[in-house]
């Protein structure tokens, strides 16, 4: 008899910070926000905050500390500076962490950051709880991710120490991935692996009118990743053909200036448009024909969820991971192969030009995230807490 499943869990979650209107941060309020309505105490650890206002809307019996350790600064100094910063931000984050580990006792620890500069402090706080990674991230893109961030010296330092860091991911109870796939390369570092995908927020009662719509939406940080640079090189091969379509990306980011050059490259300016993130992107697929997805890589894919939700096909790269996992090509959307954008182009030709087609596969689209409703993910989550 498990009295876990009839008992309230303490579960504290860690995050950078709760301050940009992105995925991940609108997935973790949707889940921390259930599982305060479901009676469990939920806290909220950032170390970035700052006096940022909160992304999206949180429950009042979630309980937030900051632990104040800026390390995005850390770039703006000379090597020995940063360093000595380095050490001073750490040794700041390792003892204000395991005040609130002692004083709230919780009974799962939750991290959504797997950076070089923490995880091994992480995963070295001392209690008793479970300690779980929730991964939104590809596993094989982390550490080319860290890299990217760094040169010279720092670079080798990385490099160094990539083996210890990634070893202490065995330390962890858990890693809870988004795809199997993610799941598969996740396992080397660790042999307790559970997959759970992001939930969609809600679905709505109407489907979005995609027979008459004539946008393009896409939606992401404007990041190399998201790949928005294939989308415009992508859009303007078939932009002459399609004078009544016009593309929207909704995203902020440090790619924004690149990107705009890009489109005015193209003349595209009235034809492709950057919009900053808005609280509620439901009722900018409502307005739109289909979604396209062109990331060069993914942690899952929850536009694709958010936008299918709302009957919109959707027309993305295969790219690793999650499109595979829900897009079934030619039934809810097409997937193009990796970076070809002459075949992305045809495909959004495709769906331009036949509203029959849009109509049909946004029905199937609907019908096929039943999978991601809020309820029926986190129940899963609610069944992996109970069980470790």
């Amino acid at each position: 008899f498990n009295f876990k499943l009839y008992l309230a869990m303490k579960i504290l979650y860690l995050i950078k910070s709760f301050a940009a209107k992105a995925g991940t941060e609108r997935v973790l309020s949707d889940k921390m926000n259930w599982l305060a309505d479901q009676g469990h105490q939920v806290f909220l650890v950032t170390y970035e905050q700052g006096n940022h206002p909160y992304a999206f809307p949180l429950n009042n019996l979630i309980i937030h500390y900051d632990l104040n350790t800026p390390f995005y600064r850390l770039p703006r100094y000379s090597f020995v500076m940063r360093l000595f910063l380095l050490v001073g931000f750490r040794c700041r984050f390792r003892k204000r962490l395991q005040c609130i580990v002692n004083d709230v006792e919780p009974d799962f620890f939750v991290t959504t950051s797997y950076s070089f500069w923490q995880l091994d402090i992480v995963s070295k706080i001392h209690s008793k709880t479970k300690r779980l990674i929730e991964s939104h991230v590809a596993c094989n893109k982390v550490r080319k991710t860290e890299f990217l961030k760094s040169q010279g010296v720092v670079y080798q330092l990385i490099k160094l120490f990539e083996r210890r860091i990634f070893g202490c991911v065995g330390d962890f109870d858990g890693i809870v991935s988004l795809t199997k796939s993610d799941a598969k390369d996740w396992s080397v570092y660790n042999n307790n692996i559970y997959t759970i995908p992001n939930p969609v927020t809600f679905i709505p009662r109407k489907l979005a009118n995609v027979g008459s719509n004539k946008r393009i939406i896409c939606v992401g940080r404007l990041h190399e990743q998201k790949g928005f640079d294939l989308l415009i090189e992508s859009f303007s091969l078939i932009s002459d053909k399609c004078q009544e379509w016009n593309v929207e990306i909704f995203g902020e980011g440090g790619e924004e200036q690149a990107l705009k050059k890009q489109i005015s490259k193209y003349g595209l300016e009235n034809r492709i448009l950057i919009k900053p993130p808005v609280l509620n992107i439901y009722d900018e697929y409502m307005k739109s024909g289909f979604l396209v997805l062109s990331s060069r890589y993914e942690g899952f894919g929850l536009a694709l969820v958010e936008a299918m939700s709302c009957g919109l096909p959707c027309v993305s790269f295969n790219c690793s991971y999650g499109p595979s996992d829900i897009i079934e090509d030619g039934v809810n959307g097409f997937l193009v192969e990796n970076g070809d954008i002459r075949v992305l182009a045809e495909r959004m030709f495709e769906m331009i030009n036949n509203n029959h087609l849009r109509v049909s596969m946004g029905k199937f689209a609907r019908q096929s995230v039943a999978f991601y409703q809020k309820d029926v993910v986190m129940q899963n989550w609610d069944n992996l807490f109970s069980s470790l």
